[in-house]
């Protein structure tokens, strides 16, 4: 959904910055003249050199809904349409814009509370250092932490009780595996990461490796640390922890006759804006249609279906058949 942008983007690239520019600075500046005249999607389109296309990347899922300008490892510009705000857009331009272009650090706007807030929760810290841009704009610099971290947990980790608390608040009575079977079900396999945050446990992955799989049977985060962002962060770092393999997930399909159709598209889409694909491929646990996504585009159909038959000697109730739907 991230590509490069091609001059063809140029106008509505353009629409989306004008378009912020005047929801987020002009209720700070005030000055008609210029957001309201001066500042026009023609003039922004034309003035939008070769160099600047040459590092500026889309959302695109069909409609360009967002964008991004880099400069090395500086994030010049990030703007998302705001019809389309707060949709996990704008983490997934900037988790890209972190993991692929290597950005570090970026300037905002001191008066942009909302702005400044978004670059925290996603890792970002104000360095102390201030500029003055034209005399008369105050920006704020923010570098990029390094406050969140992955560990391997054992069930004799000194975190385990809060390892414990996580997973019973996390998920419904009925989905809930305590963590001691899953260290008992453990046949070299599997792995238990502690997710921290500041040296603090804030959440968890269980993840069986398999071949070339990583399959990830529980994400869950303390729900006081819910909504702060955490989510893409650790999933990119999870990502990046196990390389090469391929992530697979099952999640609540989507369909007509489902309870809860809000979450289960906002679970989807948080893991679709985070790099994974749906590999149109599906199974049944429980009662419920759950469709498998993984994290490139060439499904491990086979290795798959080995590491569930293996599951299946741990627990004789998932047993999954694949199939494919008519559409």
């Amino acid at each position: 959904m991230i590509r490069k942008a091609t001059e063809n983007d140029l106008s509505r690239i353009a629409e989306m910055i004008v378009v912020n520019y005047r929801m987020n600075f002009f209720q700070f500046f005030h000055n008609e003249s210029f957001y309201f005249s001066e500042l026009n999607v023609f003039d922004v389109a034309k003035d939008f050199d070769a160099d600047a296309l040459k590092n500026t990347y889309v959302y695109d899922d069909g409609v360009v809904k967002g964008m991004i300008l880099v400069n090395g490892d500086e994030l010049v510009k990030l703007y998302v349409e705001p019809q389309f705000q707060s949709c996990g857009i704008g983490a997934a331009l900037l988790g890209y814009a972190v993991k692929e272009l290597k950005i570090t650090w970026l300037w905002a706007l001191e008066y942009n509370k909302r702005g400044i807030a978004f670059y925290k929760r996603n890792g970002f810290k104000l360095t102390g250092e201030r500029f003055i841009e034209d005399e008369w704009v105050p920006l704020l610099k923010l570098s990029l932490t390094s406050d969140m971290s992955l560990r391997k947990m054992s069930k004799d980790s000194p975190d385990k009780e809060i390892l414990d608390r996580i997973n019973e608040t996390a998920f419904a009575e009925e989905q809930i595996t305590s963590i001691d079977d899953l260290f008992a079900s453990d046949k070299g396999d599997l792995d238990i990461l502690g997710i921290y945050h500041m040296d603090k446990l804030i959440g968890f992955f269980s993840v069986r490796r398999y071949k070339s799989l990583a399959y990830l049977g529980y994400f869950a985060i303390a729900p006081e640390h819910r909504c702060k962002g955490y989510g893409s962060r650790t999933f990119n770092l999870l990502k990046d922890y196990y390389g090469d393999k391929q992530i697979v997930i099952e999640i609540e399909s989507i369909h007509e006759e489902c309870d809860n159709p809000e979450n289960r598209i906002r679970r989807r889409n948080f893991y679709l804006n985070n790099g994974m694909v749906s590999t149109g491929w599906y199974l049944y646990y429980d009662d419920v249609e759950l469709e498998v996504i993984c994290s490139d585009k060439d499904f491990r159909k086979d290795e798959f279906e080995e590491i569930t038959e293996q599951i299946h000697s741990l627990y004789y109730d998932f047993v999954p058949e694949l199939y494919r739907k008519n559409i």
